[in-house]
């Protein structure tokens, strides 16, 4: 039987793991989110600081086979080198046998990128590959206009459970997508809540976006199932552009998500850097 998480104490405190991070911080961590809204406690935290890293597993999120992905959040040094590696594997697996989670997925840039081969041989394997994509400046054509009766609202504290409702309904068998519970995925959409936008017809929420405004970031676009292919992408695009005004913007979206894939493509969004995410099964 693995040992459960109630049985071992952490060897670091949530507000110590903070503090190490903001002290030796990693590109492109949301710290507040990864380590403040999608982890339990502290026994979601890997502990390697003797070596220079602090990482965890966001067990708050949800993938349809059960996996959950771990990020390196902390960190005096930029690659895992052949010494280390060894001790960061066993502390990433003992950790994830605690929380009784199947399989972790970590991706392939930053600090694991120099220890590919010893992942392989330790039994991780690809999965799915993130697209960093970019469109130079929102010129994708004039306005679609809106369906008769449709219009977007912004998501205030009346219309989250809309946002819930349409958030599972879209995302949940998505590739390569975490959903996490309501509570966190409220807590994390309030961040950008002055990007957030809900696409409603008559009756119900249809589509949305969610963007990071200061960044031109777009974090997440989705409609309902029973209305993809109607065009709701483009209107979706067009919202965007209304909020951020002319200039570039950015998203990921997964490889392996064709029909989104092909849609940015098509509106003229160009790859700029590549991520791969390999899946590490995690013996019980």
């Amino acid at each position: 039987m693995p040992e459960s998480s109630a049985d071992r104490a952490p060897s670091i405190t949530i507000e110590q793991a903070f503090a190490y991070c903001r002290a030796h911080p990693v590109a492109g961590i949301d710290l507040e989110r990864f380590l403040g809204i999608f982890t339990t406690d502290a026994h979601c935290i890997i502990d390697a600081r003797e070596v220079g890293l602090v990482g965890i597993i966001m067990d708050r999120l949800t993938i349809i086979d059960g996996a959950k992905p771990f990020e390196w959040i902390g960190g005096e040094i930029d690659k895992i080198d052949a010494d280390m590696f060894p001790i960061v594997i066993e502390r990433l697996r003992r950790t994830a046998r605690t929380l009784e989670i199947p399989a972790v997925d970590v991706t392939l840039s930053g600090h694991w990128s120099s220890v590919r081969d010893r992942l392989a041989r330790a039994g991780a394997h690809p999965q799915f590959v993130d697209l960093e994509l970019t469109h130079a400046d929102c010129d994708w054509g004039p306005d679609r206009p809106l369906p008769e009766g449709w219009h977007w609202v912004l998501v205030t504290a009346e219309h989250e459970a809309a946002y819930i409702s349409l958030l599972n309904r879209a995302m949940g068998t998505m590739p390569g997508v975490y959903v996490p519970p309501e509570a966190e995925a409220l807590a994390s959409m309030r961040t950008t809540a002055d990007g957030t936008r809900l696409l409603n017809d008559k009756s119900e929420a249809q589509a949305m976006v969610r963007c990071k405004l200061e960044k031109r970031y777009l974090h997440l676009v989705c409609c309902a199932p029973e209305v993809q292919g109607r065009g709701l992408g483009r209107l979706a695009l067009d919202e965007v552009r209304r909020m951020l005004g002319p200039g570039p913007l950015h998203l990921t979206v997964v490889q392996q998500n064709k029909r989104a894939h092909g849609f940015y493509l098509h509106m003229g969004f160009v790859e700029t850097e590549q991520v791969e995410t390999w899946r590490l099964p995690i013996a019980s």
